[in-house]
């Protein structure tokens, strides 16, 4: 497979990008890289023989998978302000411009590409204030302030599957083949592999993304309840601040309840509805959030403004809070990892279920080229 490049993006996102930088970021580092490293050992823990055997290869490279995790924060961000333009809106998607008043739909009713996505915008802006109406001109600049972290998950998913496919197909190919005695011969397997891997490890980053209620709202960063900067104060220092035995109560409560087993069971074989799944049970859990952050933490409200004059809420030190939020914490990450590990194992079920036993590469990517964004209309892909 060639590479692909991008050679077209949105002078008005670039143009844009540095008013929403903050509302890109979900967890911090610590907790992308324990929703990855969680969520290897609960594809190792299967009780199935060969999705073990495809877990305990994840868990191998699970600091790889971490560091993969967070590339979309840290590398691609530093790429500058253009790649940041088209990549930042795929880190969220903002529900309330899609939800009408009353029960959320459920997964099977939300969008199935950008084009329905935008007409649903439309249409509910028109309905007297009901829905509120995402901002922009036009199109390009209203899927900048809605976001479309479901398509790239669907997307991501999508390479991941076909990548395992054609391991898989070189698989079948080589068995069939009479091995070379005393031949010292490259696997033509491990390109393909290290591509699946990058793949892996930046899925779980919009993944565990989703898995944080702020990242499907609107108010992202509690300032319309007079609440800014909550953002940071939960998904970075809050988490930072716990003690070492985080990831494995994460894990401990992911393995045994399981949190979206039932849910995605419902949308198997669709990596779209999946995703909406999970942003919409995510969102159902954002007052929550809210509620606890003015029960426990807030000590002086924010103050709206422009960039010189609002100020972000006062709050009491982590160290006083963060029993509070515990539980919220370890539940909203058991969720982030097992949607990953669910996902993970998905994509290789439908990918053939390959055999990767085979790989002994040291190959490390750290600073991987930005995936594109296929799923965008105004995103050109080339190869080279």
């Amino acid at each position: 497979m060639r590479a692909r490049k991008l050679v077209s993006i949105p002078l008005s996102l670039a143009l844009v990008s540095g008013l929403y930088h903050s509302k890109a970021f979900a967890w911090g580092e610590r907790g992308h890289d324990g929703v990855t490293r969680v969520a290897t050992r609960l594809v190792a823990e299967s009780e199935d023989p060969e999705t073990q055997k495809f877990g305990l290869f994840l868990q191998r490279k699970e600091n790889m998978l971490g560091h993969l995790a967070n590339v979309p924060d840290i590398v691609w961000r530093s790429l500058g302000k253009e790649v940041d333009a088209i990549s930042a809106p795929s880190h969220f998607i903002e529900l309330e411009v899609m939800l009408p008043p009353g029960n959320p739909p459920k997964a099977e009713a939300m969008p199935t590409d950008i084009k329905s996505m935008l007409a649903v915008m439309a249409k509910n802006c028109s309905r007297a204030a009901k829905v509120p109406c995402v901002e922009g001109d036009n199109d390009t600049e209203r899927l900048k302030n809605s976001g479309h972290s479901p398509f790239r998950i669907q997307t991501l998913m999508e390479d991941l599957r076909d990548t395992f496919k054609e391991i898989k197909a070189l698989e079948l190919s080589l068995a069939k083949e009479p091995k070379a005695e005393g031949k010292d011969k490259d696997d033509p397997r491990t390109a393909l592999t290290q591509k699946a891997i990058l793949y892996a490890g930046v899925l779980s980053h919009f993944v565990g993304d989703l898995a944080n209620p702020h990242h499907t709202a609107a108010d992202y960063d509690g300032w319309n309840t007079d609440q800014g900067g909550l953002h940071g104060y939960f998904e970075s220092e809050i988490v930072d601040s716990y003690p070492l035995d985080l990831e494995q109560t994460v894990f401990d409560e992911a393995n045994r309840h399981e949190p979206m087993k039932e849910i995605f069971g419902k949308y198997k074989g669709n990596y779209l509805r999946e995703a909406w799944a999970l942003a919409l049970e995510s969102n159902s859990h954002l007052d929550e959030l809210v509620g606890l952050d003015k029960k426990y933490s807030l000590l002086e409200k924010s103050v709206k403004g422009d960039r010189e004059t609002r100020k972000r809420a006062k709050r009491k030190d982590v160290k006083d809070t963060r029993s509070q939020y515990r539980n919220f914490t370890v539940l909203r990450l058991a969720v982030g990892a097992d949607a990953l590990a669910r996902l993970w194992t998905e994509a290789w079920v439908d990918g053939g279920k390959p055999d990767l036993s085979f790989y002994r590469s040291y190959h490390y990517d750290v600073k991987p080229d930005l995936i594109p964004l296929r799923y965008l209309p105004s995103v050109k892909e080339t190869t080279k």
